[in-house]
């Protein structure tokens, strides 16, 4: 899949070149984002698991991920090079972070764009309240 991709033109890097497999998803999306990369993975459960989909929004990144497994090299090599204009052009006129969906005719289509909390479950993001001698009228974001 790498090869075929690196044929098109296309610069790519394994996760294991830049981080240690164990690394946790909040720590290298968090990179990953920062730095503009594009992900491409296979494991499409991700759109189902609303912590590290929420990490890899939240991270800013534009991500694609294969939806057949099980595939032969070169059915996946075909399956990417087909899709890999539409991958091009949906990272350059989508201005907010992405999970896409790469079918197995090539056409790819925007999955999800927000995180999607579990019931009962509240967001990283915390408002502090203002000091009372602040002077500022509007709340402080904290991040934890």
């Amino acid at each position: 899949m790498i090869e075929a991709l690196r044929k098109t033109g296309a610069k790519v890097e394994p996760h294991w070149t830049r981080f240690r497999h164990d690394t946790e998803d909040v720590e290298w999306l968090a990179v990953v984002g920062e730095k503009k990369w594009v992900v491409l993975m296979g494991d499409k459960a991700i759109g189902r698991r609303a912590l590290e989909l929420e990490a890899l929004l939240e991270a800013k990144v534009k991500a694609f991920v294969l939806t057949r497994g099980g595939l032969s090299a070169a059915e996946q090599s075909k399956m990417l090079t087909d899709a890999l204009p539409q991958m091009l052009r949906m990272v350059e006129e989508t201005r907010y972070p992405f999970l896409a969906k790469i079918y197995m005719d090539g056409s790819v289509a925007i999955w999800k764009t927000e995180p999607k909390l579990q019931k009962g479950r509240q967001s990283k993001r915390r408002y502090r309240p203002l000091k009372e001698n602040d002077g500022d009228t509007e709340q402080d974001v904290v991040e934890h």
